[in-house]
């Protein structure tokens, strides 16, 4: 037996431990957290484009 847990086993003991918390206000945790990551890869997407613009620049001072 493995001694680690699935989410599937997890999800549901935190909510058992936390029955104060509405599954409104879990759903918008969720959305939260979705929103935060989403923010970071499109943060990260657009330094990437900014840096090959930056050397794409750089390249045609150069010539």
């Amino acid at each position: 037996m493995s001694q680690y847990s699935s989410w599937a086993e997890v999800k549901p003991r935190m909510r058992e431990s936390h029955p104060e918390v509405s599954d409104a206000e879990w759903e918008a945790r969720k959305q939260s957290a979705r929103t935060a990551t989403e923010a970071y890869v499109l943060g990260h997407h657009l330094r990437e484009i900014h840096e090959e613009q930056d050397s794409r620049r750089r390249m045609w001072r150069v010539r």
